[in-house]
């Protein structure tokens, strides 16, 4: 299975739709919970890199560094919650956990980043496929 993880409206719902034919899986609550303001960035990183030994899954980062599309994509939103609005900044948590984990040489062949900044939903998708595909997954 392929978990796609990363913060509201970075557009995993959307590849998921796209990609017919692989097993994807919208996050995973044991990451996410990783991925907050309490647990200090080695901390996280290591926890992270725990869990990534103990399953079989493989997880997908993606990553938007455009805070003002995130933005947009929330607030298009017909429901939003205090998470939704700190979008931009989870955002970073996950591509610094990610930076971090591949510094210290903590990242298994389980766990890659992609950046999805300003792709449409086609394009996010296709580049999700071609890193899959790259990957052997």
């Amino acid at each position: 299975m392929i978990i796609l993880e990363g913060t509201d409206a970075v557009g995993k719902t959307s590849v998921i739709n796209n990609l017919k034919g692989f097993n994807f899986k919208d996050r995973d609550i044991n990451i996410s919970n990783l991925m907050n303001f309490d647990i200090t960035l080695k901390d996280r990183a290591n926890r992270l890199n725990d869990y990534l030994k103990s399953i079989n899954d493989h997880v997908i980062f993606l990553i938007n560094n455009d805070k003002e599309e995130l933005e947009k994509r929330v607030y298009s939103r017909k429901v939003i919650d205090e998470y939704d609005k700190l979008t931009y900044l989870y955002n970073l948590i996950y591509l610094e956990t990610y930076t971090y984990m591949e510094y210290n040489s903590l990242l298994e062949d389980k766990l890659c980043v992609l950046d999805c900044t300003n792709l449409s939903v086609e394009a996010e998708a296709k580049k999700v496929k071609e890193l899959i595909i790259k990957k052997g997954w």
